[in-house]
């Protein structure tokens, strides 16, 4: 992609000087004849190598490159000829010094052509092949307490990025398992799962296992898989230049590659499931989003939700809440807010506003009671939102309203 980019600047530029040269009369500037034509010529000429695809190996790099050589010089030759007739129409010389050079850019085209069609001939150019794989049930890698494993055994396809592996696709599902403060968090992620930087490892399979397995071949998985490294999308996925070389920009999340082209797979994982579902790691940081839920853990805080019910956790306070309330206990307070009432628990301090009357009571009986039943609540509902289970209301209002008219 830098590259490309180098290579359309240069011919761009370079465009500009022809165009810049024709016009030299009316510039007053023909004493820099020679100087433009030989920039302009050198910028296209570099413009042209710049073009070579490198992310196929090196074979198919080195015939790259001599094709784009050639057309090169090629271009350069027509660019002479072209321009030369130009400066005759405008009753102008062309700079014999670079006129001259005619012969030999011929015959250098000619050599740089021959040697690309004799490479191409001796298969050099034959394109990297994936050779599938299998991960066995249950195996899978983890880092700071995140798992990932499939869930049977599946056929894994290598993705490729300038010529080196950076991840596969599994064609089968991938679980995860999420070591939180609150317990153990589990995902599902459906297949085929789009990975980079996780290192699943497996055992070399055939074609005819292949063909079992999936139903399908390995030559029709690798064209199907090729280009999943450049179609993630969570949120978005691009292929930028980074300071440092290649960077996979993935909405907030960034993938860097260093200035020799490797990447560090400790860096961070990506997991990209069927649909939305993803999971993403750097050993501090864990974020995932399945079948409706959710997950964000980073240095012992957490949030979860799982349909629009969810909790966050920080060692200071528990969270919980839905479309109908909201419940924040910490060590000293406590707050309950639904659609009937709101209710703050803090010290001896029992503070109830309805639509009707705000009262305040002081009973440390009362507070102790609401202290330690909604205290428990929070710890329920949080469980109900690891389980996937909805937060019943009707309960938390009804143990609630039956605790405070015990003291009315």
């Amino acid at each position: 992609m830098a590259t490309r980019r180098i290579a359309g600047t240069l011919t761009g530029i370079s465009a500009i000087l022809a165009l810049i040269w024709i016009i030299r009369g009316p510039l007053g500037i023909q004493q820099y004849s020679l100087s433009l034509l030989l920039a302009g010529f050198s910028l296209g000429f570099l413009g042209r190598v710049f073009r070579t695809e490198t992310i196929s190996g090196p074979g198919r790099a080195l015939l790259s490159f001599l094709w784009n050589l050639t057309w090169a010089f090629v271009g350069t030759i027509l660019g002479i000829w072209i321009l030369g007739w130009v400066a005759s129409l405008q009753s102008d010389l062309f700079p014999a010094a670079i006129s001259s050079r005619t012969p030999s850019l011929v015959v250098a085209a000619i050599a740089a052509g021959l040697g690309a069609y004799a490479s191409q001939r001796l298969g050099l150019a034959r394109r990297w092949r994936a050779t599938p794989f299998i991960v066995t049930e249950g195996k899978g890698p983890t880092m700071e307490g995140t798992k990932l494993s499939v869930k049977q055994d599946t056929v894994g396809m290598p993705i490729r990025h300038e010529g080196r592996t950076i991840g596969c696709v599994l064609m089968g599902e991938v679980s995860t398992s999420f070591k939180t403060p609150m317990g153990t968090v589990s995902a599902m992620l459906p297949g085929p799962v789009t990975t980079v930087g996780i290192p699943f490892q497996g055992k070399t399979t055939t074609n005819d296992e292949v063909v079992k397995m999936t139903g399908k071949s390995a030559n029709e998985l690798f064209a199907e898989t090729s280009s999943r490294g450049d179609e993630l999308d969570v949120g978005r996925i691009r292929l930028r230049d980074g300071c440092m070389g290649d960077r996979w920009k993935i909405g907030p999340l960034i993938f860097d590659w260093d200035g020799d082209g490797e990447h560090h797979p400790k860096e961070r994982w990506l997991a990209k499931g069927a649909g939305s579902a993803y999971i993403t790691t750097n050993g501090h940081r864990a974020t995932a989003k399945w079948n409706g839920s959710t997950l964000s853990i980073e240095d012992g805080l957490m949030e979860l939700s799982a349909g629009s019910d969810s909790f966050s956790y920080s060692p200071a306070e528990v969270k919980t809440a839905s479309p109908l309330h909201a419940l924040r206990v910490t060590q000293d307070k406590i707050t309950l807010d639904i659609r009937k009432f709101t209710l703050k628990v803090s010290g001896d301090t029992v503070a109830l506003r309805t639509e009707d009357k705000t009262s305040r009571t002081e009973s440390k009986a009362l507070a102790n009671d609401l202290r330690s039943l909604l205290t428990e609540t929070a710890k329920k509902q949080v469980r109900d939102v690891m389980e996937g289970n909805p937060i019943d209301i009707s309960e938390m209002l009804n143990t609630t309203e039956e605790a405070l008219a015990k003291y009315d």
